[in-house]
């Protein structure tokens, strides 16, 4: 058993945590083409998703950004999207310009945003419903687009969790989503993507109950990382189609949340409360010290000095004045 001497790594943590700047919750934006209407700001297949993350309680504001050709839809400036420090995207319909969402989306990673991507942006095969431009030339993507989705026949439940202990998984409990044989059509429902497969520097946190990808993380701690994380579910709930969307009884509002803190912040908010402070510190280094495979946030095969080092400057970029 490999031992190491972390009283000095503590004493930094300390130090860090000392100087640190306990953040105000963050602020977020649906960046979606959830639906062809007139009003984004009153269609439920953008505003239930809204209210679902708003009732978290762990954001300041959620903002809703249509991207769609119709009513107030348009493809937001990079400008536009620094003013959050996630945003969330889906499609239920298609972007105006997917190039050019794709563009603004990696220029917003770039600059140091977090993105999280989910059904049906990373399953459609109809290329105005993905993310193109830089997005998908250069390989920001975590799950393979253009899988195209998979249906199910009755309800389907989260399965295994492949890194325990993870924060992303905080006050997730349970999930599921409806599905149902619609007659006429057949399966219908718990859509999630139909390949099983990641991308390159991609790594999987949790599955459905019939091996699906459910979340997946991307390099958002390592220097040079991108800071995006894929849901394979997609964000409207039971409120507004009880047949085939996720049950708002369970848990998904809890998961995109702390995906959208993941996305934004990386391990510095460990708490997973939206905001970063010195509880987080002492949070991770329990992790770390019981030897916590979450506390592997270089994906290494095990905790080591270099973790903390990422988790430490993670905390300092996020509580720098």
């Amino acid at each position: 058993m490999r031992h190491t001497n972390t009283s000095g790594l503590v004493a930094a943590a300390v130090f860090a945590g000392a100087c640190g700047v306990a953040l105000a919750g963050p602020r977020v934006a649906i960046v979606a083409a959830a639906s062809n209407t007139a009003d984004e700001q009153t269609n439920e297949r953008f505003t239930d998703p809204r209210d679902k993350l708003v009732s978290t309680g762990l954001f300041d504001e959620v903002v809703i950004i249509s991207t769609t050709r119709f009513g107030g839809g348009h493809t937001p400036t990079l400008e536009e999207l620094l003013a959050f420090d996630a945003v969330i995207t889906w499609t239920n319909d298609s972007h105006d310009d997917s190039v050019g969402v794709g563009n603004a989306l990696a220029d917003y990673v770039d600059a140091g945003g977090g993105v999280v991507v989910s059904v049906f942006t990373n399953t459609s095969t109809n290329v105005d419903r993905q993310l193109l431009g830089r997005w998908a030339d250069e390989g920001y993507g975590l799950i393979p687009t253009a899988s195209n989705y998979a249906n199910a026949s009755a309800p389907l439940a989260m399965g295994d969790v492949l890194i325990d202990g993870h924060p992303v998984l905080t006050g997730v409990e349970t999930f599921r989503s409806f599905a149902a044989i619609v007659p006429g059509f057949g399966p219908w429902g718990a859509f999630r993507p139909n390949t099983i497969d990641v991308n390159p520097g991609a790594h999987k946190l949790a599955l459905w109950a019939d091996g699906k990808t459910l979340i997946v993380l991307g390099d958002t701690t390592t220097p040079g990382g991108h800071r995006v994380v894929e849901l394979g579910m997609h964000p409207v709930s039971s409120a507004v189609n009880a047949t085939g969307y996720w049950d708002e009884t369970t848990d998904g509002a809890r998961m995109m949340a702390n995906a959208l803190l993941w996305a934004a912040f990386g391990a510095a908010d460990w708490t997973m409360d939206g905001v970063v402070n010195f509880d987080d510190v002492i949070g991770f280094l329990g992790a770390f010290g019981g030897g916590s495979p979450a506390a592997d946030l270089d994906f290494s095969g095990a905790p080591d000095f270099t973790d903390v080092v990422l988790f430490l400057q993670a905390f300092g970029k996020a509580t720098a004045g």
